[in-house]
């Protein structure tokens, strides 16, 4: 039980800089994907959520209008 509890203690603890290490802007792979789906969108001023967002989108494994309902939501919210 003690092991356990020290590690989930310890991925507790990691769950700050692994969501930070998300936080990255979009790539130029990921920035051309986003325009494949979406069409031609400003992506300069995206908070770090968005960015979150919109990479969890990219990876996610489901059809393409999926994927382009939850960039076009992402991008909404500002």
């Amino acid at each position: 039980m003690k092991s356990i509890a020290l590690i989930a203690a310890l991925a507790c603890a990691a769950l700050p800089s692994l969501a930070a290490a998300q936080q990255q802007p979009l790539n130029a792979l990921e920035i051309q994907r986003v325009h494949f789906l979406v069409g031609n969108v400003d992506l300069s001023n995206l908070t770090d959520r968005q960015i979150v967002q919109i990479k969890e989108a990219l990876v996610q494994n489901v059809d393409r209008t999926a994927k382009e309902t939850l960039i076009r939501m992402a991008l909404k919210k500002k």
